[in-house]
């Protein structure tokens, strides 16, 4: 149960270091600061944005907890894609300082 407990809380704090990292990136993006993003990266994200701003969904956001279900599984989809560059970015930020 605590072993549980543990990789649940581990699993969140990475989430939110991704989440962090990405906010990080599309900032040093914009900038011109760092550029070493795949195309593809940058078109699951674009989507990804899109798709969870869209009032179009598989899900309909009026459907409570099941309409906001869609939308997680796509920025957690879109987290998982842009892994490596996110890892590459924390290196290229590591290094830099």
């Amino acid at each position: 149960m605590l072993q549980n407990n543990l990789l649940k809380i581990g699993l969140w704090r990475r989430l939110f270091e991704d989440f962090r990292l990405l906010g990080a990136l599309i900032k040093d993006y914009w900038k011109g600061e760092y550029r070493d993003v795949s195309l593809a990266s940058i078109v699951v994200f674009v989507l990804a944005v899109v798709y969870f701003l869209s009032p179009i969904d598989v899900l309909s956001d009026f459907i409570p907890i099941l309409g906001q279900v869609d939308d997680a599984l796509i920025l957690l989809f879109c987290i998982y894609f842009l892994e490596k560059d996110l890892q590459e970015y924390h290196r290229w930020k590591q290094d830099r300082f």
